[in-house]
């Protein structure tokens, strides 16, 4: 089975995701983390800090590079129904047990941070806060030996904020365009002592 690709994290807050980095970049020229920089850079001539202040907006973009589903990965062994499906899955190798879970909310909280440096010397440190909200409304997990491999789902609503150093760059509240089936690229293991392959 193949995997079935979901969008990015920064399809959720870029109605033109190839404008990301551009638009990350700009952001950071109009606030403060900007002139931060630019001394740090000191005698640098002004096309090589803006070159920098470019930089920084392409490795935040690339950050949220992250698929939608991946923020979840680390969640699904919580629910009770699907450790419980999970441990039915084992008397049936390879058939699917599915968990009906109706509406389910899950929240994210992403803060990494661009560090730039001069040599070898850190100049500044630019951080990247994404916040997100889903609400998953016809929720199904298909648990196949002991593993959660796929979710459908019928609708998917956002609300989700992004800021780079410390200015907020885009807000996002709606319907998220999801397939209806997402295959995960690995199976999660939802038993403490999850079964091995050969």
């Amino acid at each position: 089975m193949s995997e079935t690709a979901t969008p990015p994290i920064r399809a959720l807050f870029f109605d033109n995701p190839g404008d990301a980095a551009a638009q990350l970049a700009e952001a950071l020229r109009s606030g403060a983390a900007a002139e931060e920089i630019r001394n740090g850079l000191g005698r640098m001539p002004a096309a090589g800090k803006d070159a920098v202040l470019a930089e920084v907006g392409t490795v935040a973009d690339g950050i949220l590079d992250m698929g939608v589903i991946d923020i979840f990965e680390q969640s699904w062994n919580r629910f009770t129904s699907l450790r419980d499906a999970a441990t039915r899955s084992l008397t049936n190798p390879g058939g699917e047990e599915l968990v009906e879970m109706a509406t389910h909310s899950a929240s994210f909280d992403f803060q990494p941070s661009v560090e730039v440096h001069l040599a070898d010397l850190p100049v500044a440190t630019v951080g990247l806060h994404a916040a997100l909200g889903f609400t998953m409304r016809g929720l199904i997990g298909v648990v196949v030996d002991g593993a959660l491999v796929a979710l459908r789902a019928g609708t998917w609503d956002c609300d989700g904020t992004l800021s780079l150093a410390g200015q907020q760059v885009a807000h996002r509240q709606g319907t998220v365009d999801m397939p209806t089936e997402i295959r995960f690229r690995r199976p999660i293991p939802l038993l403490p002592n999850p079964p091995t392959g050969e």
